[in-house]
């Protein structure tokens, strides 16, 4: 009897929460710049900077060639990741000060693959 009510109580602690989250409308995306967003964006900055190489890699080839591409691009593609991780560093311990005003970004575009284009 113990066993049933321990399994039903273990049953119920996990579907319940699950029921409250689904109808609380946490599903939707936080609008506006916030510190969260600017706390996330800053490890993103972090994190996943190096994408910056082959992104403008891939521009630079598009829009000029095959061999602007390979030098220019990564080149170019090199000192925009730098600039995202010391960025990133900022955002990250800034994140609780609305600086610059409102928490807007420093950088655009505001994460790393948005304009990614393969």
């Amino acid at each position: 009897m113990k066993a049933k009510l321990l399994g039903l109580l273990l049953v119920l602690s996990v579907l319940l929460p699950l029921h409250a989250f689904a109808q609380s409308g946490y599903q939707d995306p936080p609008t506006g710049q916030n510190a969260l967003r600017k706390f996330c964006r800053g490890g993103a900055n972090i994190l996943f900077g190096i994408v910056e190489v082959p992104n403008q890699m891939t521009k630079i080839t598009a829009a000029h060639g095959g061999g602007a591409g390979v030098t220019y691009g990564f080149g170019k593609g090199v000192l925009r990741w730098f600039e995202r991780e010391g960025v990133g560093v900022y955002e990250l311990f800034t994140f609780p000060v609305p600086v610059p005003k409102g928490y807007k970004p420093v950088m655009q575009p505001e994460f790393p693959a948005e304009d990614y284009e393969p």
